[in-house]
């Protein structure tokens, strides 16, 4: 597709994937990690002192705890049933 903007030519380059589909996980995963990066975004420029800012990182430093021990809780569950069924 060609556009014209202020003057200047503009190739832009469509492919059929850039289309948002409900229908398709990948989509929806972009679409709602988008939605939630600009509520964070939005949250963050309205912070106002030094303090927010470091309570804000022990709570992501928390979350990113939590999900590395979920994620190795899992890893030692399929272990145990990879063991289970081996024949």
């Amino acid at each position: 597709m060609l556009t014209c903007t202020a003057g200047v030519v503009v190739w832009e380059i469509m492919r059929k994937d850039d289309y948002m589909r409900t229908d398709r996980k990948k989509d929806l995963d972009r679409y709602y990690n988008d939605h939630l990066k600009m509520r964070i975004i939005s949250r963050l420029m309205e912070i106002k002192t030094w303090s927010e800012i470091m309570g804000i990182q022990s709570y992501v430093i928390e979350a990113g705890f939590r999900e590395q021990k979920a994620e190795n809780a899992v890893q030692e569950e399929f272990k145990v049933w990879k063991e289970a069924n081996k024949k």
